[in-house]
């Protein structure tokens, strides 16, 4: 027993200093979101440490505020389907491959993830624009009279979504891939079942957790994008982390802008939550360790 406890000691003293950072970068500035989300922004502009229901009420009564909400969500889920769709083609091929040519091409996928963000979202700028290399090559090719607006409305915006959240969309499935026990997938082989049905009816299930991860992964990443909808979406184009921009850094309402990042917390420990109860937590801890 003393044994035990002396490891479990050493295991908490390890633990420790996580533990700490955790509750001093994360806790801790949530508990004073909290704490903001109860006072108000009076006439003046000043906050009035006063305790109030104003702000949250002001978000399930003002239709603005739950329409940009619900097209950030639009944006999380059609972004997630499109690379589960999209990528799960390249992430089975990779279990195909060689030791060597395996790991060259999951170098290729993230190559593109050595380059800023911000300068891989703006790369489409070139590309999308009126005088682009798409419109212009549309153009030369007869296909449109004119150039067409490609850039600075929702369509680019998903488009550069879908181009950041592919490699992990990809990498997950491939993962979950790689646990399918390839001596099962023979037995249904050698039972008779043709290619396809095996892969709908052995593949496809037992590699499930690993495309739910990168469902999981891909939605809170979305749902949180900032960059992509500022420098693709244009100045009109209104979702969820460029509302709390404007509210906080803008218009200087912090209370507002708390009780929205804790909404937005909220229902992403929710989904989290629903996450772990039908899959498991586990499928991303073997993401993070392979």
């Amino acid at each position: 027993m003393n044994a035990i406890s002396a490891e479990k000691r050493g295991a908490f003293g390890f633990l420790l200093p996580a533990l700490l950072v955790v509750f001093c970068l994360i806790v801790v500035p949530l508990c004073c979101l909290a704490i903001y989300s109860f006072w108000s922004l009076d006439d003046a502009g000043l906050i009035s440490q006063t305790f109030t229901l104003s702000t949250w009420t002001e978000f399930f009564l003002d239709s603005y505020y739950v329409g940009v909400l619900l097209k950030t969500l639009r944006l999380a889920v059609v972004s997630t389907i499109i690379c589960a769709l999209v990528g799960y083609a390249p992430a089975y091929f990779l279990t195909t491959l060689n030791g060597r040519a395996r790991t060259f091409m999951i170098v290729l996928l993230f190559l593109p993830s050595w380059i800023s963000y911000v300068v891989r979202t703006m790369a489409w700028l070139p590309i999308l624009g009126r005088t682009g290399l798409l419109n212009t090559t549309l153009v030369d090719l007869g296909l449109l009279k004119q150039p067409i607006q490609l850039l600075y409305n929702d369509y680019a915006v998903y488009l550069g979504m879908v181009h950041f959240m592919l490699p992990v969309m990809i990498l997950n499935i491939y993962i979950g891939l790689q646990t399918v026990d390839k001596n099962v997938v023979a037995a249904a082989r050698t039972l008779g079942a043709t290619s396809s049905y095996t892969f709908v009816t052995v593949t496809f299930p037992l590699a499930l957790p690993g495309l739910a991860a990168g469902c999981l992964l891909c939605f809170v990443l979305s749902t949180g994008a900032y960059i992509t909808p500022m420098i693709l979406g244009g100045p009109g184009s209104k979702f969820f982390s460029n509302m709390l921009f404007e509210t906080i850094i803008t218009q200087l309402d912090w209370p507002l802008g708390a009780a929205l990042s804790l909404i937005l917390i909220s229902l992403l420990l929710l989904l989290i939550y629903v996450y772990g109860r039908l899959i498991g937590l586990a499928t991303i801890t073997k993401s993070v360790r392979a």
